[in-house]
């Protein structure tokens, strides 16, 4: 996978303009702290003039996919996309992420919690990990409250398991084609990245195609743009949209594509807890000046910033301010 990317990984200059967004942060100390600094490591590896071992492991490992560098790479390149194939190249994980993969292949939940699911029609709401783990309760309530019978498919989508590296099996794929869906709603990207080819929409889509009425209160909310809905499916406006029914919206200073990644993704934050924190407290200190309530949509970010500040998740928004 690694070979596919040779002419994108020789199209990195060494600029250092990959490092715009990380001068922020405490924890980038060395070079391969860096995008850019990843990018040299891919090279070596692909060239065997490197070794894997524990430090090439956990450098590569230590980035979100969140996209956010590539939004300052003047020559355009996936650096994403060439980390992730990267990983694909090698063999050793990190202890947290072994623990992932050993929940996913024995639970089909990279938590190792049972997965919850209903039957229902037509329309199949998606409920994943981590939305199964914060919210089940918020959304069985959500879709009795809009009076929508809908099949809640249970169990994992794989995206955190594909992001250390390592692949995954169909079974989720081929149950989704059996059942075949009319429409199937999510409120994670990371399952919205891995079930694509279902066509899936997020709850924030899904809800304002109903139509619902606005219920506005003088209450200010700041919006955090989820890197994997924003810069992976170019979804900014649907939540604020949401939002807007609902209180007054405010921004963040970099927003959209801009945005910072909260450093929740669940195989980030296991195995960098650390610089996962910095993160989120670099974006709590710019919400608590505005005195609003932080709003995700992606339930990695909801888990991740609620140790940090006010957050509440546009599920729960929405289910709270619906009668």
């Amino acid at each position: 996978m690694l070979e596919d990317y040779h002419d994108e990984i020789l199209s990195c200059t060494g600029c250092g303009f990959c490092k715009k967004s990380y001068y922020a942060y405490n924890f980038v100390q060395k070079e391969s702290d860096y995008p850019k600094g990843k990018i040299m490591i891919a090279y070596g590896l692909l060239t065997g003039e490197l070794n894997e071992d524990e430090n090439v492991v956990k450098s590569l490992q230590k980035c979100s996919l969140c996209k956010r560098c590539e939004e300052d790479c003047p020559s355009l390149i996936k650096i994403a996309d060439v980390i992730k194939a990267a990983r694909y190249s090698l063999k050793m994980l990190l202890p947290p992420h072994q623990n992932l993969l050993k929940n996913f292949n024995e639970k089909n939940n990279i938590f190792g919690d049972e997965n919850f699911e209903k039957d229902g029609g037509k329309i199949a709401f998606f409920m994943g990990c981590l939305t199964n783990r914060e919210m089940k309760d918020v959304v069985i309530s959500l879709f009795d409250k809009l009076g929508l019978n809908v099949s809640i498919v249970g169990g994992c989508c794989g995206y955190p398991i594909h992001k250390i590296g390592r692949e995954t099996n169909e079974k989720m794929k081929e149950g989704l084609r059996e059942k075949n869906f009319d429409r199937i709603v999510m409120a994670c990207p990371n399952g919205m990245i891995a079930l694509r080819e279902f066509n899936p929409i997020h709850i924030s889509q899904f809800i304002l195609s109903l139509g619902i009425k606005e219920s506005k209160k003088d209450k200010n909310y700041i919006y955090h743009d989820s890197a994997f809905l924003g810069r992976y499916f170019g979804i900014y406006e649907e939540p604020r949209q949401v939002i807007k029914k609902f209180g007054n919206l405010v921004e963040f200073s970099e927003n959209r594509s801009k945005a910072r990644q909260c450093g929740g993704e669940i195989e980030f934050k296991l195995a960098f807890p650390d610089e996962a924190g910095e993160m989120a407290e670099y974006l709590a200190r710019e919400a608590k000046k505005t005195g609003a309530t932080i709003v995700t949509a992606s339930p990695h970010c909801y888990s991740h910033l609620k140790e940090f500040a006010d957050v509440i998740d546009i599920v729960q928004l929405i289910e709270e301010n619906i009668a």
